[in-house]
């Protein structure tokens, strides 16, 4: 077999890799123990030396950024002059996300190189919604059949809420909805073949059960988001302006209902809805203290941060209430991103979502109706979905989660080629 030939066969494996660790870390408690993270991140940096030895064999070396890659790449130097350059209160908090920054990145840039055909893309999408079909059913059967053990095996955390294979429903929620809109754009499809519709029909479903099963409010508010969001995305502009009006309004109705839900303002109304989102009791009633707390932690060190990875550390010198749990988490993305990287953090962050409107914004327009504009619409709805989560908690920060949402990202912004020349 020729070098070319080997190194063909060498990239026909990329993609089923990302699968495999997409898979690994979403069964294995969602990638969060120790063992799993360093499994994940192995797995990325064989995968890459895979890809590295397929160009090496083919005699080319070319790399497809998109430049939403870019504030990425600067998010990671600021973590690790943060972990290396002594910026951080406690540096080796700081390097171990260095570590699990270099491996989403890391992800991310070998699914812009894989996803370089319209083709791909599909037969990507199609992977991830037959496997969250499987996890789906899982969860459900678990959450109805649940003895207090993962996997009615092992005995969860104690105060954890397990559902599926996560630690947390809550984490879980986040991961269905970020697969919620692919599955609703290939149910809606118009086709011939009822028996496709049924099928995705049935992947739908399961996804749309466990979303509700999980009684997360975060998760039900933004359930109700994602279908609106995803039809406005996927239509054809008529008009910019409209079309953005409509997304800032829902987006402003979903903050609204999800805060509403979460001071329990709304379930407070009816006993029986108050019973099906009970939480737990300090979190409910501390959560908005902690967030006032996390302002003061960012006003102490406003341009540099803390330190990535290090609230957890600081949390309870800033704590103005009593509290038994272990805050480790401000349960707002955005308020703990600024707590630990400064006002530079800020801008590196405002940096990437701007590019992100940027991009799919430029895709949208470029395609027109069909399955390739209705595919880039859905991942970016889960995309927007999970990025409104993290406003009342941290889902990006468990692995599984982090990975499959670079994953639609990819989707969303990989440069794909026109020419007919993608590699096989």
């Amino acid at each position: 077999m020729t070098a070319n030939g080997v190194a063909n066969r060498l990239d026909s494996t990329l993609l089923a890799g990302a699968g495999a660790v997409l898979a690994f870390t979403t069964l294995a408690l969602g990638g969060t123990p120790p063992w799993a993270r360093v499994g994940w991140e192995l797995a990325v940096v064989a995968l890459l030396g895979v890809w590295w030895l397929a160009s090496l064999l083919r005699g080319e070396l070319n790399f497809r950024l998109p430049p939403i890659f870019w504030p990425m790449l600067a998010i990671f130097l600021l973590a690790c002059v943060q972990g290396f350059g002594r910026l951080s209160v406690y540096p080796p908090a700081s390097r171990e996300q260095v570590w699990g920054l270099l491996g989403v990145g890391g992800f991310f840039f070998l699914l812009c190189q894989q996803l370089d055909s319209e083709e791909k893309s599909e037969r990507f999408a199609r992977w991830l919604l037959a496997a969250a079909f499987l996890v789906a059913v899982f969860a459900v059967l678990q959450r109805l059949s649940f003895n207090g053990e993962m996997y009615w095996h092992w005995p969860a955390p104690p105060g954890s809420q397990p559902f599926g294979p996560f630690i947390n429903r809550n984490h879980y929620a986040a991961w269905a909805l970020l697969l919620l809109p692919l599955a609703w754009a290939k149910f809606a499809r118009r086709r011939r073949d009822n028996d496709a519709t049924a099928l995705w029909g049935l992947v739908l479903g399961a996804l749309a059960v466990s979303v509700l099963l999980t009684a997360s409010r975060a998760g039900v508010a933004l359930f109700l988001l994602a279908f609106p969001l995803y039809w406005v995305l996927a239509r054809p502009r008529r008009s910019a302006r409209r079309q953005l009006l409509l997304v800032a309004a829902l987006i402003v109705l979903a903050v609204g209902v999800t805060l509403a839900l979460d001071a329990t303002r709304v379930a407070a109304r009816w006993e029986t809805l108050a019973e099906a989102f009970r939480g737990p009791q300090e979190l409910d009633r501390h959560r908005w203290q902690i967030w006032r707390d996390t302002v003061a932690m960012i006003a102490e060190r406003p341009w540099w941060g803390s330190g990535v990875g290090t609230y957890g550390v600081l949390s309870d010198s800033y704590r103005s209430f009593y509290s038994s749990l272990a805050w480790k988490h401000a349960h707002n993305d955005y308020l703990q991103w600024v707590a630990e990287t400064g006002l530079v953090g800020a801008a590196l962050a405002l940096w990437f979502l701007l590019e992100l409107g940027r991009a799919a914004g430029r895709k949208l327009l470029a395609l027109p109706r069909g399955a390739a504009r209705e595919r880039v619409a859905a991942a970016l709805t889960g995309c927007l979905l999970v990025l409104l989560h993290s406003g009342v908690d941290f889902p990006l920060r468990i692995p599984a989660n982090a990975l499959l949402f670079v994953a639609l990202l990819a989707i969303v912004t990989a440069p794909v080629r026109h020419d007919g020349a993608s590699r096989r």
